[in-house]
């Protein structure tokens, strides 16, 4: 009998078990174990790459030398083989849930930095992400803004596993007044790795990634919701914050 047991603390408020590890635990697979265990796996992390993606939830205009932004964020991934994370955890799991802290910086030449936090509540899981973005268009009232950004996520507080994220997309976007719509395409690769202990193989994720979302700004704050699709996971995110 093929058996691997995970300490993946990925339970989240969707889990009954809330501010506990969520133990993944494949003794039970024992028909055909090797591949349906593995598949299962493979399943989870397509799910994992899709929540942590780095989500920037906001447009591709350029902010400028002066420019800076801080906001509340929040995500939604549901997952999207429940079949799969019962399997492995033996609960009900509908979806992962984040929140956190973004900022971003903008720079001279068109380039602005950005870095977030966040963590899965009711855990000890935090995710931490940078990105880089370069504005070809810088965007004005009369010209929209083209730009490309690069994006490294990466999360610790999980034992003895290991998961990360990197992606690039091409963001465009432009403003109407205090409306400021904007889309994006790119593609994410991903890795799951369950470690040495465990008889699972590592779990490499690529998949395509398109966002779309709309900033609506009063005075400094802004209200920006956004939904996205990572492979076959749809993604939802908001932030509250403002920028100058």
């Amino acid at each position: 009998m093929y058996r691997g047991v995970l300490t993946l603390s990925l339970c989240l408020a969707a889990l009954p078990a809330a501010g506990k590890d969520v133990e993944v635990d494949f003794a039970s697979c024992n028909t055909n174990p090797q591949q349906s265990c593995q598949q299962a796996f493979e399943s989870i992390s397509e799910d994992l790459v899709a929540a942590i993606d780095y989500k920037a939830v906001g447009p591709a205009e350029a902010t400028g030398l002066t420019g800076f932004g801080i906001g509340v964020v929040g995500s939604y991934v549901p997952v999207d083989v429940d079949a799969d994370w019962q399997q492995a955890t033996g609960e009900d799991f509908s979806g992962i849930p984040l929140v956190g802290l973004q900022v971003t910086k903008g720079l001279p030449l068109g380039l602005d930095l950005g870095a977030f936090y966040s963590t899965a509540p009711g855990t000890n899981v935090d995710l931490y992400g940078a990105e880089v973005r370069y504005a070809f268009l810088e965007g004005s009232t009369t010209a929209p803004a083209l730009a490309l950004r690069g994006t490294y996520s990466v999360v610790t507080g999980i034992d003895s596993f290991d998961l990360d994220s990197k992606s690039v997309e091409l963001a465009l976007s432009k403003g109407f007044g205090p409306i400021t719509p904007y889309v994006g395409v790119g593609y994410v690769w991903g890795t799951a790795d369950p470690g040495p202990n465990v008889a699972l193989e590592e779990a490499p994720v690529e998949d395509p990634k398109a966002t779309i979302g709309v900033r609506f700004s009063l005075m400094l704050f802004e209200i920006t919701p956004q939904v996205g699709q990572v492979g076959d996971n749809v993604t939802y995110a908001l932030r509250l914050g403002f920028s100058i």
